[in-house]
């Protein structure tokens, strides 16, 4: 399997420069092993905590763990080592602030981990490694988020795909060995069930929570995939889990820690006070989502699918917070619903500036599509730089101040 150049690889060496260890976290064979390999060239060893001697170590004696470490090491799978291990790095840098000491790396957002009792703060910077993008994939430079805020939305190249086409990426997602391998409809079957069961087996999920019913988070996974981009209504999972509201929230956090729920979090202003504030739902990797639904690329092609819409929106928020992730300046993602039944799947924000963006699955888009994003457009005044509706043909039209439609391709032009 050929491998990428990943976008965070020079962030990361950047931070090594600033920060006294650096935390890299990201789903299960997403590349992060690959990704510190790289990093660690020329600077220092790699540790890994699958290792059960290297473990043991680290579990019982993490101070001397550490101590026997070449200086500049990387810690790879570092949440196996629990809060003991945290802690004596926490001491480690601190007695010693020079720049660049530790990579610490992670199948979890193991720093949100309610075990913890440190989070090492203003010690360490922070990457997260998503799935690869499309542009990744294709050795492309996305430029698609600074663009819009810079109010170049419909100035980029773009893929002229059809229907299948984006079915086919979908169903692939972004893990390295679907997306760079031969992607055949049984080899995703067969890979995301084994992805499924092995980073939800106890041996997983006891590094980050207690789940006494794990029947109940496998089901629960299911159902976000069955609801992915609809509205997180913990009361109506409850009910269809038969289990409790509480029970449900917890393991939303346990799928969300090991990387396989998005949760996309509401957006409102003064101007937008009638907005909901329930997340909207996501897995992170469509692919895993198309598996747990029971569809594969041919059928999501089809235009009575029930899934493509859902699944499409799914895939473009997944490759936005890759985006997000390496732009220059923060970006937020979030979603805007309100009561009187205006939706918009993405809100970016960039300090004070807003880009607002519909998923649409059409190939024929119309300033139809984009009226909520007029409604944003109209009450935010100039912190609006642009409204977007992606939608699955092959043209750019302006649908009025601001407001362009663009091929979902258009997330990997240039």
């Amino acid at each position: 399997m050929p491998e990428v150049d990943r976008r965070l690889q020079p962030i990361a060496l950047e931070l090594l420069e600033g920060f006294r260890a650096l935390v890299v976290n990201g789903p299960r064979q997403a590349g992060k092993s690959t990704l510190v390999r790289h990093v660690q060239k020329g600077r220092g060893t790699v540790a890994n905590l699958d290792d059960a001697s290297l473990r043991d170590l680290a579990v019982s004696d993490p101070g001397g763990f550490l101590a026997q470490l070449p200086p500049r090491s990387a810690i790879d799978e570092f949440q196996r080592g629990g809060d003991p291990l945290l802690l004596a790095v926490k001491m480690a840098v601190d007695h010693d602030r020079t720049a660049g000491q530790f990579v610490l790396a992670g199948s979890t957002r193991f720093l949100t981990t309610r075990r913890l009792s440190e989070t090492l703060t203003g010690r360490i910077g922070i990457l997260e490694l998503l799935p690869l993008s499309a542009g990744e994939i294709r050795g492309v430079r996305e430029t698609f988020v600074e663009r819009v805020f810079d109010g170049d939305a419909g100035s980029g190249t773009f893929e002229r795909l059809d229907r299948d086409a984006y079915a086919d990426l979908v169903t692939t997602g972004g893990f390295p060995e679907l997306a760079l391998g031969p992607a055949t409809s049984r080899l995703r079957t067969l890979w995301c069930a084994a992805y499924v069961q092995t980073v939800t087996a106890a041996g997983n999920v006891d590094q980050v929570a207690e789940v006494r019913r794990p029947a109940l988070l496998d089901n629960l996974l299911r159902q976000v995939a069955a609801r992915s981009a609809d509205e997180l209504v913990l009361t109506d999972l409850a009910r269809e889990l038969a289990s409790d509201v509480e029970t449900v929230r917890s393991y939303l956090e346990v799928l969300a820690t090991l990387y396989l729920v998005r949760l996309v979090p509401a957006w409102t202003t003064s101007h937008t006070n009638r907005s909901k504030r329930r997340s909207i739902m996501h897995l992170v990797d469509t692919a895993l989502a198309c598996h747990l639904v029971g569809t594969t690329a041919t059928q999501l092609a089809k235009h009575d699918s029930p899934w493509f819409g859902p699944l499409l929106e799914s895939y473009v928020v997944g490759e936005l917070a890759k985006q997000c992730g390496w732009s220059e300046q923060p970006v937020a993602i979030a979603q805007y619903r309100d009561r009187d039944q205006r939706e918009v799947d993405v809100v970016l924000e960039r300090g004070r500036d807003i880009v607002a963006i519909e998923v649409k699955a059409t190939a024929t888009p119309t300033t139809a599509h984009a009226k909520h994003l007029v409604f944003l457009r109209d009450r935010l005044g100039d912190r609006f730089k642009a409204g977007v509706v992606l939608h699955t043909g092959d043209r750019v039209l302006r649908l009025g101040d601001r407001l362009v439609a663009l091929p979902v391709s258009s997330l990997w032009g240039s």
